[in-house]
């Protein structure tokens, strides 16, 4: 018997298995990739894709895939078939194996795979497992012919698009025309988003995306590990760090058989950690090919730790390790995990048992306590997913984490994500919402497809069962709604699509699923009123219920920054709105000609139907639009104010949402438990919901969210002339001795105008309203606010403090309430400077950490600091009532402060206007928000 090659042992150690079958060192295969008509030939690279290859070639002569519309001019690309050829080698170690086969752990998509010009097998789904037996195929020699042959997904969707239309049409028939796209996504199971989303570019890749082994084995390969802990005894509903209950453990274990049907007999091995290890001799049913084995043993009382969520303990995690060793000793498979010990549930009780009309809860338990979850909804981090690193993967959930996030929903039109993205999850404490990959459309039902996707269920769920991060199961992203609020046409054809939703979503996905794995909840959409939903056999009357279940919201017509109608629903799972980039971030795919937010380039970048003209409305409502001059400072102050509008209105919401989660109206209506907003991370550079910029760099968003989600907030309501004043705590423990301090301010002055002072004890997991203020007479802003032809709500705004008793140390973030429009402040211009750079110093967060000494002469709002080095500030895009700030600025890199100097700007609000103007009313257009987005462009703006 050979042992495998060392390198492609290594990686099996960590994500696969260890074997002692011959495994052919595939990682050293060289590969040619050629085009249908053999005109272009370039080497390839597997694990890869046909875009990263012919840009690595040069064939791809525009440059980087994302510059300027190279979407549009790489196109041809995905509209071509392509073929991977390589020569592997079938020496008779190999040969003389029970089974021979190609493991291909994904193909993209639409392929046959042949060796020696013999077909072996064929692919049309890029999420699933594929096992080719090739032994009669081979020949004893180092030149048989492995050729993976992918026909254009473009062309291959649009045909099984024609053959499903002969029978009836399942929409829709192609993205809208905004999105620059490719048609008939629905009808290839491959990434959704790789023809377009309304945030990202149209490159549908072909390739073999993930590792291929070739491999002789005779008895057993372990392919799975799946893997639940059931605590002995019941948990406490407040928690108990110190308490290491003892565990009922399940391992279920998959192998792929080197005979089709029988018995194998073998021992098997189960270590946990240092803590437990069982040996066990076995005979095992094969079927299909397939083999499972299930065990089960006990913990013992204070032998493991819990794993708890970001913010609420600490995320132990142990290794698992299976052994297989055939009866006579000639052969073993291994595969280790690492996992965790917690319990998790998704509570959908009544929220009143006397009263089931006011809906059920939609709340997660995570050992036994009731959390609110705090997060955002993850797409690709590139549209290849070849191109993203397992650091840049970690930079970004590390970004979530460092935000409070607890919580991310990956969001069904993407991919299911690499292990390292689970991997990672699990080590920070983030809950992972995880969608199955179908969004926004109707699917086929028909029995290839149902195939298809049994098998992408089955190799996704037992793939990633095992993480303790996986939270809850959801059949798809907004399908429900697109088919009960007729998005596509489908109201002539309900009855049809209603079947076809079920005999996918419940009949195939969750069955499958439940199946697999039945120790979490399962949705079967999103937004979905749950268990509701099911009970309105899964098409509810009204998918986005406020009493049951998730809710997307999005509005752009409103004042985003009152938010006045948003639906205090059970749990927000996405809502946003849209920002530009930062033209740092912009200049690395355009030209100069490009930076005017009116370009055809800004136009083309912008997938979001009407898009630009609703961002500029929101801008318009509260702030000054830059003149349409075409000069660089306009389009800077442009891409500015857009963040400074996504920014503000996110908080806005995200506070009304953590407001709700202690209340509950008379209609029902409250006990909020959830806000992941849209979205955190970007796929390209162009417009989007993110709060991440491609790349990396932190927009004034993600810099709110640290203080929206931080653990204890203040946060400042107004309702006509009062002011509401809440403590939000998702601590699991009283605060006491602190106090709450509330200072009004005029832009003119810098010292607080008047003040309110009250000592709280906190609560622990309650949002409570502390206090409600009266504008005009307990703030007096009738008098301290007057400023001649001004609102007084326009001339002043609102500042709180949460600070200890002990040594008035910050309890919370302060956060702050605009009681008019800035546009209509009087608002003195404010000078804000970098005054001095020192560092740099080590502290838990860079080992380049740097103070940032921020001076100015008037009350600043919004200011923000850019450099062009890597890294987070301390703080950014917040309101300086100061002389001087000190600011830190963390760099993910060695770098000096000269550097720093050279590159640092900041401004605020008021460097968006001229200089030394004082904004008048009386010169500012007035803005009807009943406008349709396309009528902002006959509206005037100083």
């Amino acid at each position: 018997m050979q042992v495998g090659c060392l390198s492609t042992l290594v990686v099996w150690v960590i994500s696969w298995s260890v074997l002692t079958a011959h495994t052919t060192c595939t990682s050293q295969t060289s590969w040619t990739l050629t085009n249908g008509n053999a005109s272009v030939e370039v080497s390839g690279t597997v694990p890869g894709g046909v875009y990263s290859d012919l840009l690595l070639a040069d064939v791809l002569t525009g440059g980087d895939l994302y510059y300027r519309y190279n979407d549009l001019d790489y196109r041809w690309v995905a509209e071509e078939n392509w073929t991977y050829t390589s020569l592997i080698t079938g020496d008779a170690a190999l040969l003389g194996h029970e089974r021979v086969a190609l493991i291909f752990e994904g193909l993209d998509t639409a392929a046959r795979v042949l060796v020696n010009d013999e077909v072996v097998g064929t692919s049309d789904n890029m999420f699933v497992r594929y096992i080719y037996d090739v032994k009669q195929h081979l020949k004893e020699s180092e030149d048989n012919t492995l050729q993976v042959e992918f026909e254009s997904p473009v062309e291959y969707a649009a045909r099984q698009y024609e053959a499903q239309a002969a029978d009836y049409v399942v929409p829709p028939t192609c993205v809208d025309p905004a999105s620059k796209g490719v048609c008939h996504a629905n009808h290839i199971r491959k990434m959704q988003a790789s023809f377009s989303w309304d945030w990202g570019p149209a490159f549908p890749n072909l390739g073999i995306w993930k590792e291929w082994h070739l491999t002789g084995w005779n008895t057993l390969l372990v392919s799975d590990v799946f893997f639940s802990a059931v605590p002995g005894t019941s948990l406490p509903s407040v928690p108990d760090h110190d308490l290491k209950p003892s565990w009922i453990v399940t391992v279920k274990v998959w192998c792929d058989a080197a005979v089709e049907s029988g018995y194998i007999a073998g021992n098997v091995s189960i270590t946990l950690a240092n803590i437990y290890t069982q040996h066990q001799f076995i005979n095992v049913t094969v079927k299909d090919y397939e083999a499972q084995m299930t065990f089960t043993f006990t913990t013992d009382e204070g032998q493991v730790e819990m794993w708890w969520p970001n913010g609420y303990g600490s995320q132990p995690l142990y290794d698992i390790t299976v052994l297989w060793t055939d009866e006579n000793q000639s052969e073993t498979s291994s595969k280790s995990i690492r996992v965790g010990f917690r319990t998790v549930e998704l509570n959908q009780d009544f929220v009143d048992s006397s009263d089931e009309t006011k809906g059920r809860h939609f709340r997660v338990l995570v050992n036994n306590v009731t959390m609110f979850m705090k997060g955002s909804n993850w797409i690709p981090a590139h549209v290849l997913p070849e191109s993203v690193t397992v650091d840049y993967t970690r930079y970004l959930l590390q970004a979530a984490a460092d935000t409070h996030q607890n919580c991310m929903r990956v969001w069904g039109g993407g991919i299911y994500e690499s292990d390292a993205f689970y991997e990672i999850a699990d080590e920070l404490g983030i809950l992972i919402w995880e969608d199955f990959m179908f969004a926004c459309s109707m699917y086929p039902a028909n029995q290839n497809f149902l195939e298809s996707v049994r098998r992408e269920v089955t190799t996704q769920v037992r793939r990633l069962q095992h993480h303790v991060s996986i939270l809850i199961w959801a059949s798809n992203n907004e399908n429900e709604s697109a088919l009960r609020d007729n998005w596509y046409g489908t109201s002539s054809n309900f009855e049809q699509y209603k079947a076809d939703y079920i005999l996918l979503y419940v009949d195939t996905v969750r069955n499958v699923t439940q199946d697999v794995d039945g120790t979490r909840s399962f949705v079967v959409s999103s937004p979905s009123n749950g268990i509701e939903s099911e009970e309105e056999g899964y098409i509810a009357e009204n998918p986005s219920s406020t009493l049951y279940g998730d809710a997307h919201y999005y509005n752009y017509m409103d004042d985003a920054w009152i938010g006045a109608n948003t639906p205090r629903t059970r749990f927000a799972s996405e809502y946003g709105f849209q920002s530009w980039p930062s033209l740092k971030t912009l200049k690395e795919v355009t030209i100069e000609e490009d930076w005017n937010s009116e370009s055809p380039m800004m136009y083309h970048r912008q997938h979001h139907p009407g898009g630009q003209e609703e961002l500029s409305l929101q801008i318009g409502l509260h702030m000054h639009l830059p003149p349409d001059d075409g000069s660089l400072k306009s389009f800077e102050d442009y891409l500015y104010l857009g963040q400074i509008h996504q920014a503000v209105a996110i908080k806005t919401e995200t506070e009304f949402y953590r407001r709700g989660m202690s209340v509950l109206e008379d209609n029902g209506e409250g006990y909020t438990s959830g806000a992941l907003y849209w979205q955190l991370n970007d796929i390209w550079q162009g417009a989007s919901w993110a709060s991440i910029e491609y790349g990396g760099r932190w927009k004034m968003l993600h810099y709110y969210a640290r203080k929206f989600f931080s653990p204890l907030i203040v946060s400042l309501s107004q309702v006509n002339d009062d002011l509401n004043v809440y403590v939000i705590s998702d601590l699991l423990e009283e605060v006491s001795d602190v106090v709450l301090k509330i200072d009004l301010y005029r832009y003119d002055q810098r010292h607080e105008v008047a003040s309110y002072n009250t000592s709280l004890t906190v609560s622990p997991s309650e949002g409570n309203l502390v206090a409600t203020l009266n504008l005009l007479q307990d703030l007096d802003i009738d008098n301290l606010c007057k400023e001649e032809e001004y609102d007084q709500k326009d001339v002043c705004f609102i500042v709180s403090h949460l600070t200890t008793v002990t040594d008035g140390s910050p309890a919370a973030p302060d956060n702050f309430l605009l009681l008019g429009k800035p546009k209509n402040g009087y608002i003195p211009h404010a000078t804000v400077m970098v005054e001095s750079i020192s560092g740099p110093e080590t502290t838990s967060k860079s080992n380049w950490t740097f103070t940032v000494k921020v001076t100015n002469d008037a009350i600043s709002l919004f200011v923000w600091l850019e450099v062009d080095e890597s890294g987070v500030f301390s703080d950014n895009g917040f309101l300086m009532t100061e002389s001087q700030v000190d600011i830190l600025f963390y760099s993910l890199s060695e770098t000096t402060v000269d550097a720093l100097q050279s590159s640092i700007t900041v401004k605020s609000l008021t460097d968006t206007y001229s200089e030394g103007t004082v904004v008048h009313p009386a010169t500012e257009a007035v803005v009807d928000d009943s406008f349709h987005p396309n009528d902002i462009r006959n509206i005037l703006f100083v």
